[in-house]
């Protein structure tokens, strides 16, 4: 068995791949349903994103170029789900860990994501004794 994260806060939020030309008519089909719109940001670089940050904890991901990894997602036969998003106290000694117990990260080392916030990816095949099966995102929130 394999140590426990250290400073597992919980679940930050789930994500959801979108179609570009859907995406404002998801917006609003969870603003219905009583969600709430808290960000909207562009993210370039190596994500290639738009996100919507709904509350409570649903991020809406659409890609923003045919080389972001959700326009990749929405090719598979079941494309919605992208990703768990967990926050962490520390996110550095988080990584380390994870690191240390030979999990793929994705990440060279934690960086910016959206919002202010600190993340990492960890790959779907990790660890590989008993993989997750999906993409995994490491959160600190701003302090």
């Amino acid at each position: 068995m394999l140590p426990t994260l250290p400073g597992l806060l919980g679940i930050h939020h789930f994500a959801l791949a979108v179609p570009a030309d859907q995406l404002e008519s998801q917006v609003e089909a969870y603003k219905s349903l009583g969600f709430l719109e808290l960000h909207r940001e562009d993210l370039q670089g190596s994500d290639q994103v738009r996100e919507v940050l709904l509350h409570p904890g649903l991020q809406l991901l659409a890609p923003l170029s045919p080389a972001s990894p959700v326009a990749r997602q929405l090719l598979k036969p079941r494309p919605a789900f992208a990703h768990l998003a967990l926050k962490v106290a520390d996110i550095h000694a988080a990584y380390a860990h994870l690191q240390a117990n030979g999990y793929h990260l994705l990440d060279p080392a934690p960086r910016p994501g959206s919002h202010g916030t600190t993340v990492f990816f960890v790959h779907p095949k990790s660890p590989a004794e008993v993989p997750l099966g999906y993409l995994l995102e490491i959160v600190q929130d701003p302090s």
